[in-house]
């Protein structure tokens, strides 16, 4: 997959917030992209934001180049082309990389159908997801832990952020996120099934020696880009990070043995506890 040249558009949607310009992005994309893949005019594609929507898709052999995909994507739209270079380093190496384009291909799959609903959950179901593909790394939950402090750690001190809850308030949080890192929650349908196949590729890789960045600090780089996705604002990224940590590495016990099996449970929300730290900016 890395061998083939990633076509790159780079999309201004319209819109007073952050919100409006989400919705924009996902009723038109959820209109393109699909029915191209569908048409068999690419073969997988994803989104990144950065502030402008960047879209990245490989052409089927058949339809190399950039046309005529563009002119669908772009129809009505402020855009502009650009070069993709993968992050091959970031991810781990070429395979690894490869690894990762199918799991952003995946997750953008499942995310413009979850984003088209107006979600209120976007913390929770991104802590299952990237527990499941930790867990399916092999990370125990102190590597676990270590993930997320080092992303804790890059999310320090970030612009916006909000004053930190009182210790009870705080206290609460924890807890419920330490219940989804520590618990069977799934998400619906094959999302969580990716993230699960992603970690288990990424062990294979780990352990034949094919990864060239550890495994820990790559897993940290696709909780960054699911975040990204999602729709998490780096703020309420550095509050889920340092409630993991704390979750984690904290005073509270580890809960009894035989209290973590496999039986699949819906998603628990946290939102419910007093932690001023929005999934989107304000509308």
């Amino acid at each position: 997959m890395s061998r083939t040249v990633w076509q790159h558009v780079t999309i201004s949607y319209p819109g007073r917030s952050r919100y409006d310009r989400e919705q924009q992005a996902v009723a038109h994309l959820s209109r393109v992209l699909p029915a191209a893949e569908n048409a068999g005019l690419i073969t997988t594609w994803w989104f990144i934001r950065k502030g402008p929507w960047r879209i990245r898709y490989l052409p089927t052999p058949a339809h190399t180049g950039p046309a005529p995909l563009v002119e669908l994507l772009t129809e009505g739209c402020a855009w502009s082309g650009d070069i993709y270079e993968p992050e091959i380093h970031t991810f781990g190496g070429p395979q690894a990389m490869d690894t990762a384009h199918t799991l952003f291909h995946h997750d953008s799959r499942h995310l413009l159908t979850y984003l088209h609903d107006q979600p209120t959950d976007r913390r929770e179901r991104s802590l299952v997801l990237c527990t499941a593909l930790m867990r399916a790394a092999g990370l125990d939950l102190n590597e676990q832990g270590d993930v997320w402090a080092r992303l804790a750690h890059r999310r320090t001190a970030e612009p916006h952020q909000r004053p930190a809850p009182d210790a009870d308030t705080w206290e609460a949080f924890t807890g419920k996120v330490r219940h989804l890192l520590l618990g069977t929650a799934r998400t619906p349908g094959d999302w969580q099934t990716g993230f699960e196949a992603t970690g288990a590729a990424l062990h294979r890789l780990r352990e034949t020696g094919k990864l060239t960045r550890g495994v820990r600090a790559v897993i940290a780089e696709h909780v960054i880009f699911h975040w990204n996705r999602i729709g998490i604002p780096a703020a309420t990224q550095a509050t889920l990070a340092h409630a993991a940590t704390d979750a984690i590495f904290g005073s509270h016990p580890p809960p009894p043995p035989g209290s973590s099996g496999r039986s699949r449970q819906p998603v628990p929300p946290i939102s419910s506890v007093g932690v001023n730290s929005p999934c989107v900016a304000p509308r």
